[in-house]
């Protein structure tokens, strides 16, 4: 796990945790909202103290008369759920672009996940997750404090790629494992034959909020490739023999353009929110971007 134990990616974390406790992270849950709307909150129920939740919120008197360890628990404040769906895939695996040597896509997808899910452990929220290919793998059950921060980087480093994608199975699945609604991360380069939108609605069918982040190299988006080519699907066996000239490649680049549009426009009829990142953006420039534009996550 040295990737996640890098001295300088941690502080890579600590400085984007930073970052979204300013910006009251997802601040409507957790800690965020007792913290931002105080005293105007109104005193609901108590309940046990977990490791790693903020003492502020302790009520000592019952401490002292009791010997217990209670915490008050306010109307407004709901415990926060973020999920971390990670695409496996097949697609995601590389090769690394030239601009971007050294890092896949499923590298930066662990990256990015890593940071959000340690905001969110930072912040007192519950992180879980889970990997997908064909359909839903290794789910990592949803839990609270810095401790988790160790289960959650173990989780992302033994993450490994192969199969085809099928987001609606996997989605089905997830939505099974993880019944309790929460905000979803789907991080993905979104190459299912059959489509993404199913998957994403019947995730806002469970009430889960949603935030797509879309995972790209300029392989996906700025092949280099001209003349008589054999192309080779990574997720299956199909071939197909092309010749790319000139007009061939204009209408390549049109069709993504095309096909980024639809995505952006589903997505917002949808209330999901959504971003596109090349690997050869530093993730963690990436995720400043973030907190700092998305509603779900700012």
């Amino acid at each position: 796990m040295s990737a996640f134990f890098d001295a300088g990616f941690m502080r890579k974390l600590e400085r984007l945790h930073l970052v979204a406790k300013r910006l009251n992270w997802n601040g409507a849950q957790g800690e965020h909202a007792a913290s931002r709307k105080g005293s105007s909150l109104e005193f609901s129920d108590y309940r046990r103290y977990q490791r790693g939740d903020d003492l502020r919120y302790v009520d000592w008197n019952v401490y002292r008369r009791l010997d217990r360890l209670l915490l008050k628990v306010f109307s407004a404040e709901e415990e926060m759920n973020l999920y971390l769906l990670v695409d496996t895939s097949a697609s995601m695996a590389g090769p690394p672009a030239a601009a971007a040597p050294g890092i896949t896509k499923i590298g930066y997808a662990k990256q990015v996940a890593a940071a959000l899910g340690y905001i969110g452990l930072a912040n007192l929220d519950a992180v879980g997750g889970a990997a997908f290919s064909s359909t839903l793998h290794a789910p990592l059950k949803a839990d609270r404090g810095r401790a988790h921060i160790l289960r959650l980087f173990t989780f992302l480093d033994a993450l490994s790629c192969g199969g085809a994608t099928d987001l609606t199975a996997a989605t089905r699945r997830f939505a099974a494992v993880f019944a309790r609604p929460g905000l979803v991360v789907l991080i993905s380069d979104l190459l299912d034959p059959d489509g993404w939108r199913y998957a994403v609605e019947e995730l806002r069918r469970r009430r889960h909020q949603v935030l797509v982040v879309h995972v790209l190299d300029e392989n996906d988006c700025e092949p280099s490739l001209s003349g008589e080519l054999t192309l080779i699907d990574a997720e299956g066996s199909r071939e197909r023999q092309l010749y790319i000239d000139e007009a061939l490649e204009r209408r390549f680049r049109a069709e993504l353009a095309n096909y980024f549009r639809d995505i952006e426009s589903a997505c917002a009829g949808l209330n999901i929110d959504y971003l596109r990142t090349m690997t050869r953006v530093p993730f963690d420039e990436f995720v400043l971007k973030s907190l700092r534009q998305t509603a779900s996550v700012s």
